[in-house]
């Protein structure tokens, strides 16, 4: 897919949800007062990518991602990001999943 398409092809909400990671990122950097090169070399990525990252673009590696997290100590979040507890589409489901009513086995499929 050619650069220019690759930003286009998101879903609005989607780049929204990217852009405002960036920005959070951002902000965690700026608050432990760490510079982007300073960032860069511990998450052991160049400079360009922190700040495409920082714009929240979709082209950076998952496994930038986490070390950036890990950098700024934020990595215990992402286990959290997608937690069974709070997936309330997945619970819905899984309640229209369940049988309309439970009968008692007969006796003849019983194993004794």
């Amino acid at each position: 897919m050619p650069k220019c398409l690759a930003k286009e092809a998101l879903p609005p909400e989607l780049a929204y949800q990217l852009k405002r990671l960036g920005q959070n990122i951002r902000v965690a950097r700026k608050r432990r007062r760490i510079t982007l090169q300073q960032l860069a070399e511990s998450a052991l990525t160049s400079k360009a990518t922190v700040i495409r990252l920082e714009k929240g673009e979709g082209r950076v590696s998952l496994a930038i991602l986490a070390q950036v997290l890990w950098v700024l100590g934020l990595h215990k979040q992402i286990g959290d990001l997608v937690e069974p507890k709070t997936d309330e589409y997945g619970a819905l489901l899984e309640l229209s999943r369940l049988p309309k009513r439970v009968r008692n086995p007969r006796d003849d499929e019983l194993d004794f």
